[in-house]
């Protein structure tokens, strides 16, 4: 090393005014070890084991070590030659050499510090590089992973498109699989039909050929005579099945059993309602009835759904049950319907209310006996029930028709009218428009006919008033007396004497008649027994009353102007009393 140095200074001679810049770069290089060594000591060890890869004035030094080389000998300044101790202290960033006093020695020493300089400067770029390249590793790893994901989904994928063919497949065939088995079960079940037809004949005789009274209430009885129906139907269908012949006879002899069973217990039901009705209220006798309705209403409802069926025994089956009913109820109403009109007469004397409470009460027995049939037959509209009520509404017409034919006053026929009409058939109310309507036909049909009666009676009597009363009028000395002086004071016009209200007194039974009878009759028959009494009424002024005043008047000058005026007035009176607007309601005596 030292022949070395020997010889570089043999050729390259330094000249003397170069050592004291020399060796004042010297000294600015061993206060720039000084501040890196603390920093080295903070950043660890790694940048002082770094060793010198590049000599000074080699071609790859960097532009920032020839910086840093710039930078120190500019500032390099003429100073006093450094203690040896500065070159052997590493405080100091010594490396333990003498003190530089050749060029070698301070190329040498210089290429140490730019290694430890180039070291520390480089540190933090090969970390970095060294961060890059275990994240390219890692990115490289990360884009194998991704790849193998990648075609691990693209066999998924795959192996999903297989799954989903192959599902389909399964599909098609289990759609193939699912329309043979409907076909199947549909077989099966019309196989099963079939065998039913003819595996239930046995029960179904069974049951309805069981002894006893109670077969009709037993739960199974509908239900088989609807399968005895159903298998009739089926084997009428098909045949030309084997023995399809003798069974369908079983099967409508079974049908026809059943039916008849249904008649006989109903018939029983109503005997024993009808053992002890005398005894019963109507109160009592509607709930009984009403509660045998209930026990009987599934029987009397399949009979009935049957009863259109002509080639059944059905129709005449629910002919017989109706006229079993209708016996019945026929039994407590010849009784009870009588009594009880006959109580009713006896708790008024008048006549006409009387009439009222008669016709109240037939109506409400209609009534009930509709809601009644109802209650057992479903329906109010049958013409069984017509007849019934009929029934009934005679004993109220046998009652009623000859206590009108044997009235002869008129007001009473006139009040006993009005109750009637009262009690007739609502205007646009035809027959049989609702089953509520239908109820009440029969009562509607008698009371038109007692209210004709009535009429009837009423006019012939009306008219025998008119004959006797109106027409036959003969006046008395009293009434003659009373006609002058009102007469008189009518000539003198004396408006305050009394007589003024003295009427005539067929004016008077007049407005008395035409008040009574107005709204009882027909309008055509009300005018012409208006006109008829008017005309009686001035028949007799003109003749009878008139000749009298005259006679009673006899000797007086003026007794033909006074009868004159007596008939004037009078006639005047009657064409008002003939108005029945202008009559009052005073009693006639």
């Amino acid at each position: 090393m030292s022949v070395q140095h020997e010889e570089w200074e043999q050729r390259f001679v330094v000249p003397e005014t170069m050592r004291m810049g020399l060796a004042q770069l010297q000294e600015a290089s061993l206060e720039v070890a000084a501040q890196m060594r603390v920093a080295n000591s903070q950043r660890g060890s790694e940048i002082a084991r770094v060793k010198p890869q590049m000599h000074f004035g080699s071609p790859k030094l960097s532009a920032r070590r020839n910086a840093s080389l710039l930078t120190l000998a500019r500032a390099a300044s003429p100073s006093p030659r450094m203690d040896a101790r500065v070159d052997t202290d590493p405080a100091y960033g010594g490396t333990g050499m003498a003190a530089i006093e050749t060029t070698a020695q301070f190329l040498e020493w210089y290429s140490q510090v730019e290694g430890r300089l180039a070291a520390e400067q480089d540190a933090e770029s090969h970390a970095f590089a060294s961060h890059m390249r275990r994240r390219l590793d890692e990115c490289a790893r990360m884009e194998a992973t991704l790849g193998s994901v990648e075609a691990a989904l693209d066999t998924l994928h795959m192996d999903f498109g297989r799954v989903g063919e192959r599902t389909g497949g399964v599909r098609t065939s289990c759609g193939v699989l699912q329309t043979r088995q409907g076909r199947l079960e549909q077989m099966a079940g019309q196989i099963n039909e079939r065998l039913d037809v003819y595996g239930s004949l046995g029960p179904i005789t069974q049951l309805f050929n069981a002894p006893g009274d109670s077969v009709c209430t037993d739960p199974e009885f509908l239900p088989s005579l609807e399968r005895a129906e159903r298998a009739l139907e089926f084997i009428e269908a098909h045949a030309d099945a084997r023995d399809s012949e003798l069974y369908a006879m079983r099967f409508a002899q079974c049908r026809s059993r059943a039916l008849t069973l249904i008649k006989m217990h109903a018939q029983r039901e109503f005997r024993r309602l009808g053992a002890q009705t005398n005894a019963n209220t109507a109160s009592a006798e509607h709930v009984r009835v009403r509660a045998a309705a209930t026990r009987l209403r599934l029987l009397l409802e399949a009979l009935q759904q049957r009863g259109t069926d002509i080639h059944t025994n059905a129709p005449q089956v629910l002919a017989d049950v109706e006229a079993s009913y209708f016996q019945m109820r026929r039994v407590w109403l010849h009784a009870h319907v009588p009594r009880a009109l006959q109580s009713i007469e006896h708790e008024h004397t008048d006549r006409a209310a009387v009439l009222r409470d008669w016709c109240a009460f037939v109506m409400g027995v209609c009534a009930d006996e509709g809601r009644l049939y109802a209650e057992f037959f479903g329906t109010s509209t049958g013409t069984g029930l017509k007849a019934h009520e009929d029934a009934v509404m005679k004993v109220f017409y046998e009652l009623a028709r000859p206590r009108i034919i044997r009235e002869a006053q008129v007001d009473v026929l006139a009040a006993l009218s009005l109750t009637l009409l009262a009690y007739q058939r609502p205007q646009g109310d035809e027959p049989g428009e609702s089953d509520e309507s239908s109820e009440l036909d029969a009562f509607y049909a008698v009371v038109g006919a007692v209210l004709e009666d009535a009429q009837q009676r009423l006019a012939f009597r009306a008219q025998a008033f008119v004959r006797g009363e109106v027409g036959g009028y003969r006046m008395s000395a009293d009434d003659a007396a009373a006609a002058v002086q009102w007469i008189r004071s009518l000539d003198q016009g004396d408006q305050g004497d009394p007589v003024d209200h003295w009427e005539y007194p067929p004016v008077q039974r007049l407005r008395w008649l035409v008040t009574h009878i107005s709204g009882c009759v027909d309008t055509e028959v009300q005018r012409g027994l208006t006109d008829e009494a008017l005309a009686a009424c001035k028949q007799s002024i003109a003749t009878h009353g008139a000749r009298t005043v005259r006679d009673c008047m006899r000797g007086d000058s003026d007794a033909e102007q006074l009868a004159h005026l007596f008939v004037t007035c009078t006639i005047t009176a009657a064409d008002q009393a003939a108005e029945p607007d202008q009559t009052s309601l005073s009693d006639y005596n």
